[in-house]
C-alpha cells in the first residue's frame, strides 16, 4: 500500500519539517518578555483569574512569534549576511506558508482576546501594527534608530498594558510602565551590537551602525542601559514608586558585569555570547520588578516557570539565532 502524502503548507510537509521551521522562526525563548510583563501589569492591576491569565500568556506568545517570522520574513537581505539559516528555513516553506503561518498565528491571538475585553482587543490591535510594521515597510520602524527603539519597547510596553486593560483601566503615566517600557527600549541598543558588521556590509541602518565602529556603539549601548536606574530613583524620589522599587538597583551589580564582558568583546561571536548573557539580564529585571510589586509565592512560581521555559528552549537550542540542525538541512530527493 502506497502511503498517503503529508497535507502541505507552502511548499514543503505540514508534519513535522515545516511546524519545526515556523517554531524556530518564532524564537520562544523571546515569548519570555511580552509574557512577564504581561503579568506584571495583570498582577499590578488586581487581576487574579487563573483562565484570564492563561489567555493573556497565549496572546503574548502568539504576537511575539508573529512578529519574530515577520522579521525574518522581511530581513532576507540582512540575514543573508548575518543568519543564513533563517533564509534557508523561509525559502523552505515558501512565501505563502510565511504568510499562512503569520495569518494563523494572528488569529489565534485574536480569537483568544474575545474573552478578555474590548479594551484588551484595542490594545492587541495596536501590538499587531506594531509587531507587522517593525519590519514590514512601508513603516518598516527598525530601519530608523530612534523609532525601532519605540517600537522594540513596545513588547513590553504593550504587553503590560494589556494585563491592566483586563482588569479595565489604562494609563500610560504608569509609573511601572513606564520603567518597565524605557527598560526595554535601551535594551533594544544590545540586539543589534553583534549584528554590526553584517549590518554594515549589507547598509542597514540600526542604532549601532549609525556610529563609525563597533567600539562606539558598545560605548554608547552602555551609557544607555544605566539610565533606567536614573529613572528609577528619579520616580521613587518623586514619591511615584514606592522605596521597595529601589531594590532593583541590585541589578545594575549584575550590568555592570555584562557591560565589562562587552567592553572586552572582540568579534561577532564575543559578542552574541554577551547578548545571550544580556536575554536573561533583561528577563530577570522585568521578573525582579514583579516580586517587588506582589511579594507572594504565586510570583516565585511565575519566576521559577519562566526560567525553566527560557532554559528549556535554549537547552534544545529553539531559536534562530543558533547553528543549523540535521532537520534543517535541504532534503534529499527520494531515489
Amino acid at each position: 500500500m502506497v502511503p498517503q502524502p503529508l497535507p502541505t503548507f507552502g511548499t514543503v510537509p505540514i508534519l513535522p519539517h515545516t511546524f519545526q521551521i515556523v517554531l524556530r522562526l518564532s524564537r520562544p525563548r523571546t515569548w519570555t518578555f511580552a509574557a512577564s510583563s504581561f503579568i506584571l501589569g495583570y498582577t499590578l492591576a488586581g487581576g487574579s483569574s487563573l483562565f484570564q491569565m492563561a489567555l493573556g500568556l497565549a496572546v503574548a506568545g502568539l504576537v511575539t512569534a508573529a512578529t519574530n517570522v515577520v522579521n525574518a520574513f522581511a530581513d532576507r537581505k540582512e540575514d543573508a549576511v548575518n543568519q543564513p539559516s533563517r533564509v534557508l528555513w523561509v525559502d523552505q516553506i515558501g512565501r505563502h506558508g510565511t504568510i499562512v503561518s503569520v495569518f494563523i498565528l494572528y488569529a489565534l491571538a485574536f480569537a483568544a482576546s474575545l474573552l478578555l475585553g474590548p479594551l484588551f482587543m484595542i490594545v492587541l490591535a495596536v501590538g499587531i501594527f506594531n509587531s507587522v510594521f517593525y519590519s514590514m515597510r512601508p513603516f518598516r520602524f527598525k530601519s530608523r534608530p530612534l523609532l525601532s527603539l519605540i517600537s522594540f519597547s513596545g513588547a513590553v510596553g504593550l504587553a503590560f498594558l494589556s494585563g491592566v486593560s483586563i482588569v479595565g483601566s489604562l494609563s500610560l503615566l504608569n509609573p511601572v510602565f513606564l520603567l518597565v517600557t524605557y527598560f526595554m527600549l535601551t535594551y533594544g541598543t544590545v540586539k543589534n551590537l553583534p549584528d554590526y558588521f553584517g549590518d554594515k556590509k549589507a547598509g542597514t541602518r540600526t542604532t549601532a551602525t549609525v556610529f563609525r565602529n563597533i567600539i562606539g556603539a558598545v560605548r554608547f549601548s552602555t551609557i544607555l542601559l544605566f539610565t533606567p536606574y536614573l529613572l528609577l530613583v528619579g520616580l521613587v524620589a518623586n514619591g511615584l514608586l514606592a522605596p521597595i522599587y529601589l531594590a532593583d538597583l541590585g541589578m545594575a551589580v549584575i550590568l555592570t558585569i555584562i557591560v565589562a564582558r562587552m567592553l572586552k568583546s572582540k568579534s561577532s561571536q564575543e559578542l552574541e555570547k554577551t547578548h545571550t548573557i544580556g536575554f536573561f539580564y533583561a528577563i530577570s529585571f522585568l521578573l525582579f520588578t514583579l516580586v517587588l510589586t506582589s511579594p507572594t509565592l504565586a510570583s516565585i512560581v511565575v519566576i521559577l516557570s519562566a526560567y525553566l521555559w527560557t532554559l528549556l528552549v535554549s537547552r534544545v537550542s529553539l531559536d534562530s539565532r543558533v547553528e543549523k540542525r540535521d532537520w534543517e538541512k535541504p532534503r534529499r530527493k527520494s531515489s
